[in-house]
């Protein structure tokens, strides 16, 4: 019985120091996506400063505007208040879950886990410059076990950025729809 557990314990871990995800991944849907959500970890070469990248972020919601496209809606803490910040995606009818920002830019999320966690990336070109970001999202809380954590490092080593650049952002709570100013 040791024998066989240690020849499973072997086994695991060779498949995922091979780069292959632990959690199921699914395709996320514009109706599966809809309701609050928590960043738990990014990582990017966005062009920001040090500080910036590593302030607190609050948590944000999805939810179909007028015309039917997705929506990320995110309130952050500005010197005058809370201010709202909309993004409009519209689903990528040829490509399975991908998202349409703007002209040329794409947002993939997928599930990882069931419907709860995914792991939505970007991965484009600005200003001739080529940018990459990736996010871990929660839908009921802000921390996720182990193996999502492992997952996460796996898929951002596979857009080509460095584990050490993951960022665990704190916690921000203070632009929250009942703690508005």
């Amino acid at each position: 019985m040791a024998t066989m557990m240690l020849f499973l314990l072997t086994i695991s871990l060779t498949v995922h120091s091979v780069g292959c995800f632990i959690n199921h991944s699914e395709c996320a849907k514009t109706d599966k996506l809809l309701g609050n959500w928590y960043i738990i970890r990014w990582a990017g070469n966005l062009p920001l400063p040090e500080a910036k990248l590593r302030s607190p972020l609050p948590p944000f919601v999805l939810a179909k505007n007028k015309i039917g496209y997705l929506e990320f809606r995110m309130n952050i803490s500005k010197p005058i208040g809370c201010v709202e910040f909309k993004m409009a995606m519209n689903e990528a009818k040829d490509f399975p879950c991908y998202f349409t920002l703007w002209m040329w830019h794409y947002v993939s999320i997928k599930f990882f886990g069931g419907e709860n966690f995914g792991i939505a990336s970007l991965n484009g070109i600005t200003n001739n410059v080529h940018q990459m970001m990736a996010m871990l999202m929660g839908r009921r809380n802000y921390t996720a076990d182990t193996t999502l954590l492992l997952d996460f490092e796996d898929f951002v080593n596979q857009m080509g950025m460095n584990k050490t650049s993951i960022i665990n952002p704190p916690y921000d709570d203070s632009c929250e729809p009942d703690k508005k100013s």
